[in-house]
Formats: structure tokens, sequence, C-alpha cells
């Protein structure tokens, strides 16, 4: 089976939009232009703790700036911001067994995958040199169907209700404090349910699910861990004009992220232009790889690489915020499966992501989730 990326080139030249998101603005934590001081909030009865900001290079007063601009990761404001993730994926395993006891035919697995995530980013205070974010869920939608067997598994958490379906047949439906083995709605909604620390300019260091044990049960099959990760922005560690560049390493947001192999990823800044009235400086985000023998940080090889990916990003020059990030990828893999209990055998992996991040000004409609589908307040 060749390792060729089916239409990989088309993929990524197609404009980067995805149907179900609005232009809405997300971010992580947001990018601070060095106008003025930085104040680190904290977390209630923490103390905040103030670092002052280097002065920026170049006139940033006016539109669009004159001369280099100093670009920062910031913690968001005390009362937090609200965001809105939404990641998908599709692609194909496909495991040939080898020796005695392998099956005569390759067996394959296809996956389709999409979460959305709403949630509130808080500061918190962290050791200097860092940052550190608690994510408090607002709503959330998982889509995942895997084939064999085809069957499609939904978990909707919004409107004081948690509702688990199979097929469309719903095995859970929990409503406010309804309880089931101590799971209930408002044991997720409204409370923090993971962690980030990030590198003074951005690249995360950590990742911790903090919801209640009942609660982590649920949220740790949604492998919540890659996308947050994967589309927080790395910032340069100087000051930069259009046409500039620094890199950031990424994992991708599906089963090859999870196998170890991190993207080089060039982050070019293009350019300055207006999104939805906002002042901003527009940043692209490209990598590719065709290449053998690549090293995987789980600690084996892969035989094959072949990768491409596109993205842009929006940073809002009022207040340092992204206003808009987005990201295609198309990644295929080849890798020999050995040791342990596990028959030997040689695996190909091909998946294409798709990942946008947006900061919202408020909750979005109520009345349906970002898919098109129903939200629970629109069902009578």
């Amino acid at each position: 089976m060749s390792l060729e990326i089916s239409n990989r080139r088309r993929a990524v030249k197609r404009a980067l939009c995805w149907r179900a998101v609005k232009l809405r603005s997300w971010a992580p934590g947001g990018v601070l232009l060095l106008l003025a001081a930085l104040a680190l909030a904290c977390a209630p009865g923490e103390r905040a703790k103030v670092e002052r900001s280097a002065p920026v290079t170049g006139d940033v007063a006016a539109f669009p700036p004159v001369g280099p601009i100093a670009l920062r990761p910031s913690p968001p404001p005390a009362e937090g911001t609200l965001f809105q993730m939404l990641t998908s994926y599709s692609g194909r395993t496909e495991v040939t067994e080898e020796g005695g006891a392998a099956h005569d035919e390759p067996q394959t697995l296809d996956e389709e995958w999409a979460l959305q995530v709403d949630y509130r980013e808080l500061p918190v205070v962290a050791p200097e040199g860092t940052l550190a974010f608690s994510f408090v869920l607002e709503a959330l939608k998982r889509r995942a169907r895997l084939m064999p067997p085809g069957k499609q598994h939904v978990v909707e958490v919004a409107d004081d209700r948690l509702r688990v379906s199979e097929n469309d047949k719903v095995s859970t439906d929990l409503r406010g404090a309804q309880p089931k083995e101590d799971l209930t709605p408002r044991s997720l909604l409204g409370k923090a349910f993971a962690r980030m620390v990030t590198d003074s300019l951005g690249n995360p260091t950590g990742f911790t699910v903090t919801a209640v044990p009942t609660a982590k049960k649920i949220l740790g099959s949604m492998f919540l861990r890659e996308p947050l990760t994967y589309l927080a922005l790395a910032y340069p560690d100087r000051p930069v004009a259009p046409g500039e560049t620094w890199h950031e390493k990424r994992y991708f947001p599906n089963p090859i992220g999870r196998l170890g192999l991190g993207a080089d990823i060039e982050i070019r800044l293009v350019g300055y232009e207006k999104i939805a009235d906002a002042p901003c400086a527009h940043v692209s985000l490209r990598a590719v790889m065709d290449e053998k023998d690549v090293k995987s940080d789980s600690g084996f090889t892969f035989d094959e690489v072949r990768y491409a990916l596109q993205g842009d990003a929006w940073l809002d020059l009022r207040n340092g915020q992204i206003v808009l990030e987005r990201i295609e990828d198309n990644a295929a893999v080849a890798h020999k499966r050995s040791g342990g209990s596990m028959v030997p055998a040689r695996v190909r992996m091909r998946y294409e992501s798709r990942s946008v991040l947006q900061r919202l000004d408020a909750m979005p409609d109520s009345a349906k989730w970002a898919d098109g589908t129903k939200r629970f307040s629109a069902v009578k």
C-alpha cells in the first residue's frame, strides 16, 4: 500500500474554512503587544503577580503598524475569556500481521471524530517564566464512529443536561443534579476540567485534567489534550516585521499525533488586516515533510512519514488576543509493531484533521451546535 497522501496538494491549497464556523474570534491565552505593563491575573484568593514588559520596537499606534512588533503570550483577564474549539478528523489504520499467528488479510479501522468545546479560560498563578490557564466547561459535544463496528457514539453536555447516545438510541439522559454513579451535568458544567501550562513563548509544557473523579472518566475519552495543545500558538522570541518567521513543534490532534509524531511548523508574520472590525496581525502556519526513518517521541522509529499542514491566525492589535486560528493537516505514516504479547505487524495510518479556535464575545447560539444539530434548549 503506497503511503502517498491522496489529494494532499489540493487539501493544502484549498481555502481553510469550516461551514460550521462563523467568523468569531478564539484565542489560547492570547498574545500581548507589548505596549504597556503585563498583569498576570490570579485565581480567586491568590495575589496577582505583575511583570513589566519590554518596549515595542516600531510605531504600533497607527494601523497598519510601522516597524517590527514584539508579540508575547498573555493571560486572560481575571473574569476569564470565552472560547470555542472545533476539531475533527477522519482516517484509516491498516495493520498487516506477520508470522505464524498472523491473520490472512490486513485488519483495517476507519475513524471519524468531531469535538466542540465551549469554555471559559481563567488565569492561574504560575512559576516565573511560565503561564498557566484553567479551563471551565460551558458546553461540549463529541461525535465518534469506528468502522468496524460502525456505530456512532455521541456525548452532549450543555443546558444543565448530559446525554449519551449510540446510533441515535439514548443510553443516558441526566438533568441538573440528577445523579448516575455520582455523575451529574452540574459536576461538569461550570467546573474547571483542565489546566494547561506553557513556557514564556506559549509552548505547552503541561496539561492536566482537573475534573472531579466521576467527570474525569467521561472527559478522559475526549482526547482534550491533543487539540488544545495543538492550537496553542507559539510566539517569537524577538520583535518581528512582515515576512519574518519563527517555529513551533506541535503534535497532530489525531491517532498519528498520539504516537509521538511532532510537526515542525513555520509561523510567518504575513501582514496586517481587519477582521470583523478588529485591527489584526495576520500570521500563517506551514509544515511539510516527506522522509524515511523519522524518530517518534514515543521511543520508536517511523519507517515513512509524509505530512502537509496549512493554517492562519489573526492577532488583535488592540488587546493582543487571537481573533481566529484555523488549521488543516493531512498526514500518513508507516511503522513496524513488535514486542510484548502483540503479533508483529506493519502498520500504516492516514488521517486528515481540521481545527478551529475562536474567542467568543458571548456564548454562542444555544439553539444549535456548531454542526447545525439542535441543542437541548431547542428541543421541546
